[in-house]
C-alpha cells in the first residue's frame, strides 16, 4: 500500500468512525431524537468494504464505543460496577462489529440484497437474545418513541420488527449510493419498503376506532427527600396518610381510578391491616377506586400493587414479575396476573419493570384487557426513555395505558402510542397531580397472538446468512469491486 493510499484509509476510517460514533450517541441515550439512529451506522458501513476486515472492525468497535459512552453516567448513578459499565459498553460495540464484518463479506462478494439484510439481522437477532435475560431496555425501537408511525410495526412484529426496519435504512442507502450493482432495484425497494412502513402507520394512527368506554383517571406522585424513600413503620402511615389526602380532590373533578406510583411506601405486617383500612375508607368516601404500590415486608416480601375498591371491600393484588437485580433482591417475583372486569371494559395491573419484558404485558392483550395500571418508579435522568418504553407494550397488545412514577412521569398514553396527558414529577412539588380521561378498549393484534415470531425468523434468517457467507468467502465474485478503492 503506497503512503497516498494509506493516507486516504487513515482520513476515511477516522472520518466514518467520528461520524457514526457522533450519531450513536446523540442517537441512542435517554432523551434521543428519533432520526441519528437511522444514519448512524452508514458511515462505517459505507468505508467498511473499502477497508482491511480489522480496519473495518476496528472502526465499528470503536465507532459504537463512543456512542455507548453516553450511558456511562447513568450506569454509575445505578451503582454498577466497573466491569459491568464496561460490559454494557463493549457489548454493543462487538455485536456491531460482527453485524459491519458480514455486511462487508456480502458486499465484497458481489451480493448486495444479502449485504443489506445481513446488517439488521444480526443487530436484531444479538438484541433478541439479549433481552431474554436483561429485558428489552437497549433495544433500538426504543429510540423512535417520537415517530409514533414507524411505533405502529410492533402490532405485528413487536418492537423487533421496529428495530429491523430502522437499522435497515443504513445498509440500503449505503449499497444504493456505492454500487451499481442492482442499483435500480434496491432505489425501487427502498421507497416502497419505507412508503409502506410510513403509510401503514400514518393508517393505523388514522382510523383507530372509537372507545365502547372511556374512564377519567387521577394519578398521584412525590419525589421531594422525606417521601422518596421512608422507613416504614409510622412514617409510612405518615406518607401514605398524604397521598390519600390527594383523592378527594381529584375524585371531585371526576376521577373513577386514581393510581400512585411503585413503593409508594415500605408496609410490614404490623400495619399492613391499617394502610387496608385507610385506602378502603378513602375509596368508599370518594367513590373512587385506589391503586397503591407498596413494598410488603414480612414473612415473604413482594413488591406489590394493591387495588382498592368503590364499592366493596375486595382489595385485588398483583406480584411484581420482573425485580431489579441487588435493589429488590430480597423481594420474590410474582407469577400471575390481576384483571378486573368493570363496566367500562377490562382492566389489568402491573408494576415498573413488567413493562420492560413482553410478559406479563402480552398476556393481558391475550386476555382482551383495554387498559392497564401501572405504579413506577424511575431514576429521573431515565424518565423519559424508561417511563416511555411502557407505549410499546400498549401497541404490541392493544391497550391504554396509565403509569404513575416517582421521579419520572406521569402518563396516560392509547393502543397507539400517542400520548394523550402527561406530567413531569417534581421536587419543588410537594406532591405532582395528572387527571385525564382515558380510553379503554382492546384491540386484537398479532402480536399478542403469535408473539415474538419476528425475532425467531430473524434468528433464522441469520443462521441462513453466515452459511451463505461462509460457502461464498472463498469465491468471491468481482462485482464486488464495484466499490471504489477496496483494499485487497
Amino acid at each position: 500500500m503506497d503512503s497516498r493510499l494509506a493516507r486516504s484509509t487513515l482520513a476515511i476510517s477516522l472520518a466514518a468512525t467520528a461520524l457514526s460514533g457522533a450519531a450513536f450517541y446523540f442517537g441512542t441515550n435517554l432523551f434521543p431524537s428519533w432520526w441519528p439512529i437511522w444514519v448512524a451506522a452508514l458511515p462505517v458501513l459505507w468505508a467498511a468494504p473499502r477497508m482491511r476486515w480489522w480496519i473495518a472492525a476496528l472502526m465499528a468497535l470503536i465507532a459504537r464505543a463512543i456512542g455507548g459512552t453516553n450511558m456511562w453516567t447513568y450506569h454509575e448513578r445505578l451503582q454498577f460496577p466497573l466491569f459491568l459499565n464496561v460490559e454494557t459498553l463493549l457489548i454493543p460495540a462487538a455485536i456491531f462489529a460482527l453485524a459491519v464484518l458480514l455486511f462487508r463479506a456480502f458486499v465484497r462478494q458481489g451480493r448486495p440484497w444479502l449485504a443489506i439484510l445481513a446488517f439488521p439481522t444480526c443487530m436484531v437477532a444479538a438484541e433478541y437474545g439479549l433481552s431474554l435475560s436483561f429485558g428489552t431496555f437497549g433495544a433500538t425501537a426504543y429510540t423512535q418513541l417520537n415517530n409514533i408511525p414507524v411505533l405502529q410495526i410492533a402490532a405485528t412484529t413487536g418492537l423487533w420488527g421496529v428495530s429491523f426496519i430502522v437499522l435497515l435504512f443504513a445498509p440500503m442507502v449505503a449499497v444504493i449510493t456505492t454500487t451499481s450493482a442492482a442499483q435500480r432495484q434496491s432505489v425501487i425497494a427502498f421507497v416502497l419498503i419505507f412508503g409502506a412502513v410510513f403509510g401503514y402507520g400514518a393508517w393505523r394512527m388514522e382510523s383507530t376506532p372509537t372507545a365502547p368506554a372511556s374512564v377519567r383517571v387521577g394519578l398521584i406522585a412525590s419525589m421531594t427527600p422525606q417521601n422518596i424513600y421512608n422507613s416504614g413503620g409510622q412514617d409510612a402511615m405518615r406518607l401514605l396518610r398524604e397521598y390519600a389526602a390527594q383523592v378527594p380532590a381529584l375524585a371531585a373533578q371526576g376521577a373513577k381510578i386514581v393510581v400512585l406510583p411503585e413503593m409508594t411506601a415500605v408496609v410490614d405486617d404490623t400495619i399492613s391491616p391499617e394502610v387496608d383500612t385507610l385506602f378502603q375508607q378513602t375509596a368508599h368516601a370518594s367513590r373512587v377506586q385506589i391503586m397503591v404500590g407498596v413494598l410488603r415486608v414480612g414473612t415473604t416480601t413482594f413488591n406489590e400493587a394493591r387495588l382498592y375498591s368503590d364499592s366493596t371491600a375486595t382489595t385485588t393484588l398483583y406480584h411484581k414479575h420482573h425485580l431489579v437485580p441487588v435493589l429488590e433482591g430480597r423481594a420474590t417475583p410474582g407469577d400471575g396476573i390481576s384483571i378486573l372486569s368493570q363496566q367500562e371494559g377490562k382492566i389489568g395491573l402491573a408494576v415498573c419493570r413488567d413493562m420492560d419484558y413482553p410478559d406479563p404485558s402480552r398476556l393481558y392483550g391475550q386476555q382482551g384487557v383495554g387498559l392497564l395500571l401501572v405504579p413506577a418508579w424511575d431514576q429521573t435522568e431515565d424518565r423519559w426513555w424508561h417511563g416511555h418504553m411502557a407505549l410499546m407494550r400498549g401497541i404490541e397488545n392493544g391497550y391504554s395505558i396509565v403509569r404513575s412514577a416517582k421521579a419520572g412521569y406521569l402518563t396516560v398514553s392509547d393502543d397507539r402510542g400517542r400520548v394523550l396527558a402527561e406530567a413531569t414529577n417534581i421536587p419543588s412539588e410537594t406532591f405532582t397531580t395528572l387527571l385525564a380521561t382515558v380510553p379503554v378498549r382492546h384491540d386484537s393484534t398479532l402480536y399478542q397472538s403469535w408473539g415474538d415470531w419476528f425475532a425467531w425468523l430473524d434468528l433464522a434468517g441469520l443462521v441462513g446468512l453466515l452459511i451463505s457467507c461462509l460457502n461464498g468467502i472463498h469465491s468471491r465474485s468481482p462485482r464486488g469491486d464495484e466499490y471504489l478503492g477496496v483494499v485487497r
